[in-house]
């Protein structure tokens, strides 16, 4: 799941520090850079750690699926209420072709979003794919109306979610498949189980899951491989830390859904004013920023139905930020 800036952001700068020129000109030939000023170390929650985030701008899903970190989140693409076709259809496919000028090569969706809007609207823009472009989608979810999200965790629905992604993106494998949420009435080994099925028959490359806790992601990996998770998280909500520190422990990719807090903003906004003014910078901009640099395993999709949000979000992998930036910023999230 991603969700969209508040409309406050429409009338923020951009960045001062890069020109968006400057930035769009580099993004185009070599996709999102992710710059860290005086220090070789990853200096998040364990900083310990000695990968090279200036260069480590990619992460590879299950060992050997590549992508640019800073992703896109095509659920906003759709209708009011991520519901139906969006009002303007030609601007969604303009936002899909822009974010993979701008060097997105992972997009994440769900046969929910629309229902099946963004996955169909991705094919109509995209199709035939770059080489190397990952569509991550997620099945699981069910729409029966308009605001109604009833989890489906059935192994004959989920296979049938499966074939009708395949249908709808134009593909003959989906490079990542994720369970969308736990469904309370199906044991969690039954609905894998499906998904096992439909890897094992080549429809499936990877499997993921969403909206999940430790507990789940243990039982999850004894009935097959888990390469990434997505659950909410961002720099003042951070509820889901543990399971963030899982991953990066266990490999596995994280995607933070509501990267800069969704339709309601970010809890730690205020707090955030003075640093992102000292950056140049809008809070969301340092927000995804402050993402990129907690962890080599984050794997952010912001989404937006703007191509103006869209160039301001992927601008952000150009902030840089050093170690003393970094701390400063999560202190005043947390004091927010």
């Amino acid at each position: 799941m991603d969700e969209e800036f508040p409309k406050a952001q429409q009338k923020q700068p951009s960045l001062h520090h890069v020109t968006r020129r400057a930035f769009l000109g580099t993004t185009l030939v070599s996709g999102a850079t992710l710059f860290l000023e005086g220090s070789n170390v990853i200096f998040g929650a364990d900083s310990s750690a000695s990968l090279n985030m200036a260069t480590n701008t990619t992460w590879k899903l299950g060992g050997d699926l590549p992508v640019n970190r800073l992703g896109f989140g095509a659920m906003r693409i759709t209708g009011e209420g991520i519901w139906g076709w969006p009002p303007d259809r030609q601007n969604a496919l303009k936002v899909l072709r822009r974010a993979v000028e701008l060097g997105v090569n992972l997009t994440d969706t769900a046969d929910a979003y629309g229902p099946e809007t963004s996955e169909l609207l991705i094919a109509e823009a995209l199709h035939p794919y770059p080489k190397g472009f990952v569509i991550a989608t997620k099945g699981g979810l069910t729409r029966p109306g308009r605001g109604q999200w009833v989890p489906n965790g059935r192994p004959e629905h989920l296979k049938q979610a499966v074939e009708g992604s395949l249908k709808r993106l134009r593909l003959d494998r989906i490079d990542l498949y994720q369970l969308h949420a736990v469904d309370p009435k199906v044991r969690l080994e039954e609905s894998l189980g499906a998904l096992k099925e439909m890897q094992d028959a080549g429809k499936i490359r990877q499997v993921g899951l969403s909206n999940v806790s430790i507990e789940e992601i243990v039982r999850a990996r004894k009935v097959l491989p888990i390469v990434s998770v997505q659950n909410r998280y961002n720099v003042g909500d951070r509820k889901t830390e543990s399971t963030l520190v899982y991953c990066e422990k266990e490999r596995l990719g994280f995607m933070p859904w509501s990267p800069v807090g969704g339709n309601r903003g970010l809890a730690s906004e205020r707090g955030l004013e003075e640093a992102a003014k000292d950056h140049g910078a809008t809070v969301y901009q340092l927000a995804l920023a402050w993402l990129l640099h907690r962890s080599p395993v984050m794997l952010p999709i912001p989404g937006t139905s703007s191509v103006a949000h869209l160039e301001e979000n992927m601008a952000a992998a150009a902030l840089k930020l050093t170690p003393a930036d970094w701390k400063t910023i999560d202190a005043l999230a947390g004091r927010a």
